[in-house]
């Protein structure tokens, strides 16, 4: 479990967090809801090490983290393969066994015949999904996730969350997930931390009802759910 204690951070004459304290639980999906520039981003960047607090202490901070960023930061000049195939050399040397990982994550992100295609010829869409899976590939236990989906509409972002539950359920990884989409938060996480604007607190932690990937957005009980969330961020 990554525990904050009483962190502090400040960019100067900003306060980010003043005191705050939280837990992220491992082998979870913990879904970070805030108002925008609350500092979230910065939260991922302590866990992930480039940030250090001014006060307080984190415990438990991963050896190594794997990224998903608003944009895909694919490299342009790399096919889909050899996205994958820099990242993941390093952690398999052997190159017939990395050839063999490589070619079974492209297949099951849907990708197989895209593997010699350039980011430049892909579809929005199938650039996250690399770029999604270029991530979950990563050995790393924990994976940093900076609303990912954002820039995709609803049918691919129900398709490319369909995926990433799939993937998890094979390569079980601590996750932190920022988004601004409540229904996502609710179809791919376990459970929910609602925080404040500057200087960001926790408000409150909520466990996710029903079966994740079973759940039902719109039933009685998930809207009543919702309604609790929306109380509860629109009174902070």
């Amino acid at each position: 479990m990554i525990v904050f204690e009483s962190v502090c951070k400040s960019f100067g004459a900003t306060v980010v967090f003043d005191g705050l304290n939280d837990a992220f639980e491992k082998g979870k999906v913990s879904c970070l809801l805030a108002p925008s520039g609350s500092g979230k981003t910065t939260l991922l960047n302590m866990v992930a090490g480039t940030l250090k607090p001014d006060g307080g202490t984190i415990k438990n901070l991963p050896e190594a983290v794997s990224y998903v960023f608003q944009e895909e930061r694919l490299i342009p000049q790399k096919t889909a393969y050899k996205n994958l195939e820099f990242v993941l050399k390093p952690k398999y040397p052997d190159a017939k066994k990395l050839g063999a990982i490589i070619a079974s994550h492209l297949e099951a992100a849907g990708l197989k015949d895209a593997a010699d295609m350039y980011p430049n010829e892909m579809s929005g869409g199938m650039r996250q999904r690399l770029s999604l899976i270029r991530a979950l590939a990563n050995p790393a236990e924990t994976l940093l996730m900076d609303e990912p989906f954002n820039a995709l509409d609803m049918t691919l972002r129900a398709g490319i969350t369909d995926m990433f539950l799939k993937y998890l359920a094979t390569y079980k990884k601590t996750v932190l997930f920022v988004t601004h989409d409540l229904d996502e938060a609710i179809s791919a996480g376990d459970n929910i931390h609602i925080y404040t604007s500057k200087p960001m607190r926790l408000i409150i932690k909520l466990e996710i009802p029903g079966t994740k990937g079973e759940r039902k957005l719109y039933d009685g009980a998930m809207t009543k759910f919702k309604k609790e969330i929306y109380r509860l961020t629109a009174e902070k």
